[in-house]
């Protein structure tokens, strides 16, 4: 009995050893690439890309109480009215209150396939080649769906790993340790998600709202192992209401992250502040513009205007190879079928605006092609604690 049970266990430990072996080949053979929801491809066929956006999700709170609206930074519609409006699908008359930021449930969920092949075509005519989808983890993801809109359009999606916020992921992750996150994020990237095998090939978007709480630490520390693991990028959006990138940033640092591997999104509000941007540069992460074309401008806390002056600046201080582009779309009113700029505005209209204030075409597809390809290829996979 004692003989079977030693070969047992080593009958387990050669089996583990072999998963191990082979799960490291699989991340070094990918070292060099981009995966997409079609499987890797070679980082020359990237071409334009937004970094940061999203084809399928839902921002509705996964708990409809007043609690659970304050957890995601927002009030639970109460009147008679405000409750009408919400329920209400969005029509044209309905266009302008929600652009003002009026709850609407149709409004915040993008879930319409046929509309997404019709955008992201759009894009294409518009130069457009490659889309990453950061919808993470709290925040619906739809690998199937992502792969029929890249088949159905030929251009390049790439989907996203890990956790938004905590008010919509909830107390899920609270018993899960962060190398348990971590070995979650390595499936999605090397099997698949889901068991649909259809791969992420970035870790984000990470939502932060408050860098200083264990969710969002814990979020973060996984990222940080998961990119070691398998050579992914990191993305890291902020809620606009507060500004702890460079808590993020040493969070990511401490928990073995190359900060050359990290962009920080949501970088629009802090455009005016020159002293935080070229802190956050200095470590080595890209500076992620990725509200362009938000609308109303009236709501706007920093507008396209001012972001495409810090841009000129930036590219003046030396850090043009640190800057990405993008727009978040979100939200159905941020596509062209219901009166938003789509997936096409800043080929569209940001780069020609750009080109105005002196850009030249070698700095726009610096940020348009060559930042995100570098951004997205795969680096050589390293161990978990160094």
């Amino acid at each position: 009995m004692a003989v079977r049970l030693f070969i047992s266990r080593a009958v387990v430990a050669l089996a583990a050893g072999a998963c191990v072996v082979a799960s490291a080949q699989a991340a070094d053979s990918l070292a060099g690439k981009i995966m997409t929801v079609n499987g890797p491809i070679a980082p020359e066929a990237l071409g334009v890309t937004l970094p940061h956006e999203h084809l399928f999700s839902d921002l509705q709170p996964p708990l409809d109480t007043a609690d659970g609206w304050r957890a995601v930074g927002e009030s639970k519609p109460e009147s008679p009215e405000e409750i009408a409006f919400y329920a209400a699908p969005l029509t044209i008359e309905r266009l302008g209150a929600a652009l003002m930021g009026k709850p609407n449930r149709d409004n915040r969920r993008l879930d319409d396939e046929a509309t997404a092949i019709r955008e992201v075509t759009d894009y294409k005519w518009f130069g457009g080649r490659s889309i990453v989808d950061v919808t993470s983890i709290g925040f619906h993801r739809d690998p199937a769906a992502l792969k029929r809109v890249a088949d159905a359009t030929g251009v390049n999606v790439v989907m996203g790993s890990g956790w938004y916020e905590h008010g919509y992921v909830g107390n899920a992750l609270d018993r899960r340790s962060v190398a348990d996150l971590a070995d979650e994020i390595v499936r999605d990237i090397r099997v698949g998600v889901d068991g649909t095998g259809i791969r992420a090939g970035i870790i984000g978007e990470v939502g932060v709202r408050d860098a200083s709480q264990p969710y969002e630490k814990k979020i973060l520390a996984a990222a940080a192992r998961a990119s070691r693991l398998t050579g992914a990028a990191i993305s890291v959006s902020f809620a606009k209401e507060h500004h702890d990138q460079i808590a993020a940033l040493q969070i990511l640092k401490q928990a073995g992250a190359d900060l050359t591997r990290v962009a920080m999104g949501h970088a629009n509000p802090i455009a005016d502040n020159l002293p935080l941007m070229q802190q956050i540069l200095q470590q080595g992460a890209y500076l992620e513009f990725d509200l362009l074309g938000d609308a109303p401008h009236i709501l706007t806390e920093v507008p396209d205007h001012d972001v495409a002056l810090a841009i000129v600046e930036l590219f003046k201080r030396g850090y043009g190879r640190q800057i990405l582009l993008s727009q978040d779309v979100r939200a159905k009113t941020d596509l062209k079928a219901y009166g938003g700029s789509g997936y096409s505005f800043i080929p569209e209209q940001f780069v020609p605006y750009l080109k105005q204030l002196g850009v030249d075409d070698e700095q726009i597809a610096q940020m348009l092609v060559e930042n995100p390809r570098r951004l997205l290829t795969l680096a050589a996979a390293k161990s978990a604690e160094g």
